[in-house]
């Protein structure tokens, strides 16, 4: 499946008061109405128990230059330590209840409305509560590197302002 590009995301949670984050290429526009994404998680893991525990979680669409934050969230930076959530900025929005990622291509706040068992992953359904995105171009993964869309006719610059907000 190396050769199925997909998006880079950080899914973000909460339990006990501790954030946790993790790096996935397994997200999905499920319906836009209502709005619907989907996610997988390895079942065995802490994210997984979290995120079936609180119902909710942030989905955070990477942009073309946080390749170094992907890698941060998936336990193999590039410098500093792993899971550091100091590696970006955050976005505290009294509307969601997981901080926004700055810089980011899309960044969304999740309400899980069903899961279903496959495999060693459980697949989550969830409606969007709040969203924030940019016109800056996603980060996608394919045959194990990093990589974003380029198209002659896109007018867009690779280097347009990332999001940016102050924290509160």
């Amino acid at each position: 499946m190396r050769q199925a590009a997909s998006p880079v995301c950080v899914v973000t949670t909460r339990q006990g008061g501790q954030r946790m984050a993790l790096t996935i290429s397994s997200f999905l526009s499920v319906s836009a109405d209502p709005p619907l994404v989907s996610v997988c998680i390895n079942r065995n893991s802490r994210m997984c128990e979290a995120m079936t525990e609180t119902g909710h979680f942030g989905v955070h669409l990477l942009a073309h230059d946080q390749a170094h934050v992907a890698d941060t969230f998936a336990g193999r930076p590039r410098t500093g330590e792993a899971y550091d959530f100091n590696c970006v900025e955050w976005v505290n929005d009294a509307t969601a209840r997981e901080p926004a990622m700055c810089g980011v291509s899309v960044s969304a706040d999740c309400h899980v409305v069903s899961t279903t068992d496959a495999g060693s992953h459980r697949l989550f359904i969830a409606t969007v509560t709040n969203i924030v995105t940019s016109e800056r171009r996603p980060l996608i993964f394919w045959n194990r590197v990093y990589g974003f869309p380029s198209h002659p006719a896109d007018p867009r610059q690779d280097d347009a302002p990332p999001l940016k907000a102050p924290m509160n």
